[in-house]
């Protein structure tokens, strides 16, 4: 994804800048909003969450990051829960690939690939710092697992159904139903999990995840 780090605040005022793209959305007010800095503010938002993490992130951090004024901010998010909010979903929505393989296997596979291709770089740092706030914070608790954790559970979630379709786990689809799907999704993502928040590295062990060995534990598993 390649947006602005900077924009200017003068179109929230009503004059003319030139932000890079003509998508101009009407505000409540029926001033003009340019719908490009929305993505400019995110940005802002996400490189400060790594460089700082999230207590020191504040809302007029994130406008002067972006600048803009922090009257555009809060026209686009009405707190800085919301923009957290926003921004992690930002971080993965280019990784919400499911892949379908074909097989047991090759679809755990792929759901390793990608979610170490998500935790290994710049994402995995700031769902360090959020993770490690959210045990005080349950509204960041809330946004985790609402806005993070169900996308993965919903790639889990089919990955299953595939699997018993397709008679790969030697269940039928009704008996996988029955299993709990929590335990299902805790062991697989548990696999890059663990090693990002529980490792001095974090996102760097992520990367040296041997995805081979735990798709075999995995299928194992899956199977008994």
């Amino acid at each position: 994804m390649s947006i602005p780090t900077s924009a200017s605040a003068a179109e929230e005022g009503g004059t003319t800048v030139n932000t890079g793209t003509d998508e101009i959305v009407e505000t409540p007010s029926g001033r003009p909003r340019d719908a490009r800095l929305d993505a400019v503010l995110l940005e802002a938002t996400v490189h400060l969450l790594e460089e700082k993490g999230y207590a020191a992130l504040t809302t007029a951090a994130v406008a002067q990051r972006a600048g803009v004024s922090t009257a555009s901010l809060y026209r686009r998010w009405a707190s800085k829960e919301e923009l957290i909010a926003t921004a992690a979903s930002m971080l993965i929505a280019d990784f919400a690939v499911d892949h379908n393989t074909g097989s047991l296997e090759g679809d755990l596979t792929a759901l390793l690939e990608t979610k170490i291709e998500i935790l290994r770089g710049r994402t995995g740092s700031v769902l360090r710092s959020l993770a490690g706030r959210a045990t005080h914070d349950t509204e960041l608790a809330r946004i985790i697992n609402h806005d993070v954790y169900n996308l993965a559970r919903g790639h889990v979630s089919a990955l299953l159904d595939r699997a018993a379709a397709r008679g790969d786990l030697g269940h039928s689809l009704d008996s996988v139903h029955s299993m709990d799907s929590g335990v299902a999704t805790d062991l697989i993502l548990g696999m890059v999990i663990v090693p990002l928040f529980l490792s001095s590295d974090g996102p760097d062990a992520v990367g040296h995840i041997n995805v081979a060995e735990r798709v075999a534990v995995l299928s194992r598993a899956l199977r008994a």
